[in-house]
């Protein structure tokens, strides 16, 4: 008899490992969902401030997107439409308190399709990563990043008004 009171309790330790290993997978999990939330949320850190700041201050009364372009400054950059209906695109700067901003009106430019357009004409086998309105020395600028069938990463920069290349960077990948 006591021999079957011993077989019983000697796979205890295969309960209780089990038991920890749940535990520890349903914190790993927890944390996990937490850590994604708090980045999620600091990718788009300012975008109510931003939004209430051009909404009362600028002529624009709808916003349709913010994306955020990250150059010698940081700015955010709104897709609008004032009380006319005409959209626009405004560069919201990050840093300072005092903002300079710079108004771009989107009938005047090369649309975003047309731009993705004539790239894909020049780079068949390229791999988009994403294009978004940039600002640099003032200039306005779309910013393509993209990779190559060379397994480069590379940032190219066009006009905004004709679509001319402002420069390029290109990066080789160090680790395969």
């Amino acid at each position: 008899m006591n021999r079957q009171f011993s077989q019983f309790t000697e796979p205890r330790w295969l309960t209780i490992s089990l038991l920890i290993l749940f535990i520890l997978i349903l914190f790993c999990s927890i944390y996990g969902v937490i850590l994604y939330n708090d980045l999620k949320d600091s990718k788009t850190a300012g975008y109510d401030e931003t939004k209430n700041q051009i909404l009362n201050n600028t002529s624009i009364t709808e916003i349709e997107k913010i994306e955020q372009f990250n150059g010698a400054e940081a700015y955010h950059v709104i897709f609008g439409k004032n009380e006319n209906g005409e959209r626009k695109i405004i560069f919201y700067p990050l840093k300072g308190n005092e903002k300079n901003l710079t108004t771009i009106d989107q009938s005047e430019i090369i649309p975003s399709k047309e731009i993705l357009g004539q790239w894909n004409g020049q780079c068949q086998d390229c791999e988009l990563v994403k294009i978004v309105p940039a600002l640099i020395e003032d200039e306005a600028l779309w910013e393509l990043t993209y990779h190559n069938s060379a397994n480069q990463y590379i940032i190219d920069y066009f006009s905004i008004y004709d679509g001319s290349r402002f420069e390029q960077y290109r990066f080789n990948r160090t680790f395969k």
